[in-house]
C-alpha cells in the first residue's frame, strides 16, 4: 500500500505492529579476521563513482554468509578456542573475501540488561564475490567434516545433544542467514 488513504493506513498498521519500542544497537568484537588482497579503485582517492539511474537496481558486488551462534554461558573461551584452533581452507577457494568471527560486547543478560535480549553470543561472517563462489567452497569434498551435533563449534553444526567428552557449547543451534552486497569498499589490504 501507499498510494491511497487506505493504502498508507495499512502501512503504518503495519509498522506499528512490527515496532517494539525504539531500536537498541547491538555491538560486537572482531576476533580471528581473515582477509585477502583488496582491489581498491585507482583514482587515489580510494572511493568510487557508482552511477545509479534511480530506477535499476545496482548490480550485486559480493555475498555475505552469516552464522549467529547462541553459546551458553561461560562456554565463550571454548567455543572462540575451536575456531582459533581449526585449520581453515578458505582463502584456498576462488572468490573468498573475507572471515570474521564476532563476540557481543558488553556483558548483557536476557531481561536483566546485560545478555543480548535475542540470545546471540556470537557471530560468523564469510564474504564471497559471489553466491557461485559460496556454493563451491560449501560443496567441496576439501572442507572439513561438519562436527557432530551439540559440542564443537566448527560452524555450521549445533544444537542438541553433547557427544561423549565435550562440553555442550550452543543453547541453540545457529541460525545462517545470506545476503548479496552491494556497493563494497576495500583497501589494498582487503575488506
Amino acid at each position: 500500500g501507499g498510494g491511497t488513504i487506505g493504502g498508507v493506513a495499512s502501512m503504518l498498521l503495519a509498522t506499528a505492529m512490527n515496532t517494539k519500542g525504539k531500536p537498541t544497537p547491538a555491538y560486537w568484537e572482531g576476533l580471528i579476521p581473515v582477509t585477502m588482497p583488496g582491489t581498491p579503485p585507482g583514482d587515489g582517492e580510494g572511493w568510487r563513482r557508482v552511477e545509479a539511474d534511480g530506477l535499476s537496481m545496482l548490480p550485486k558486488e559480493c555475498f555475505v554468509a552469516m552464522n549467529r551462534f547462541s553459546v551458553n554461558e561461560g562456554m565463550d573461551a571454548a567455543f572462540e578456542q575451536r575456531f582459533a584452533q581449526r585449520d581453515s581452507i578458505l582463502t584456498d577457494f576462488e572468490g573468498f573475501k573475507g572471515f570474521l568471527l564476532l563476540r557481543r560486547d558488553g556483558g548483557k543478560k536476557s531481561g536483566d540488561g546485560k545478555r543480548p535480549d535475542d540470545g546471540f553470543t556470537h557471530s560468523t561472517f564469510s564474504v564471497w564475490d559471489s553466491k557461485a563462489s559460496f556454493e563451491a567452497w560449501r560443496n567441496s569434498d576439501k572442507k572439513p567434516a561438519k562436527p557432530a551435533a551439540g559440542g564443537d563449534a566448527g560452524g555450521d553444526a549445533g544444537g542438541g545433544k553433547p557427544t561423549a567428552g565435550r562440553p555442550d557449547i550452543f543453547l541453540k543451534p545457529p541460525i545462517a542467514s545470506f545476503y548479496e552486497g552491494v556497493l563494497v569498499l576495500e583497501s589494498a589490504c582487503g575488506m
